[in-house]
């Protein structure tokens, strides 16, 4: 009986990270440069994310908590000496439901030249 309730507890874990992980907003950033950056960091409508360091050749994801309400992101990309190298807002459609933001990925890409492009 005990190990029964064992695996089921264990179970219900994996189970819940995996919701988590296709479930949970989340920003993803591939910087496709042979850059590296200090930083990108986002504004959005109930919170901050930064992305720091920004290796060049590289995918990184954060994920955030809903936000519950439609917004302006505003994104700086900061470059190794401090200089801002970069920047931008973009319009976030949310609603007070919370199904609106599950699954929800906003995609940053630095590209070859140097420029950033967004795709949701």
């Amino acid at each position: 009986m005990v190990k029964k309730l064992g695996l089921t507890f264990c179970f219900i874990i994996i189970l819940s990270a995996i919701a988590y992980h296709f479930l949970t907003p989340k920003i993803t950033l591939s910087n496709d440069s042979a850059k590296s950056y200090a930083a990108l960091n986002f504004t959005l409508p109930n919170s901050q994310i930064t992305f720091s360091p920004i290796p060049s050749h590289t995918r990184q994801s954060i994920y955030f908590s809903p936000q519950k309400k439609s917004g302006l992101i505003t994104y700086q990309l900061v470059s190794n000496k401090g200089g801002i190298v970069a920047q931008g807002q973009l319009n976030y459609q949310a609603s007070d439901k919370l199904s609106s933001e599950l699954g929800n990925t906003l995609t940053f890409t630095i590209d070859k030249d140097y420029r950033v492009s967004f795709h949701q």
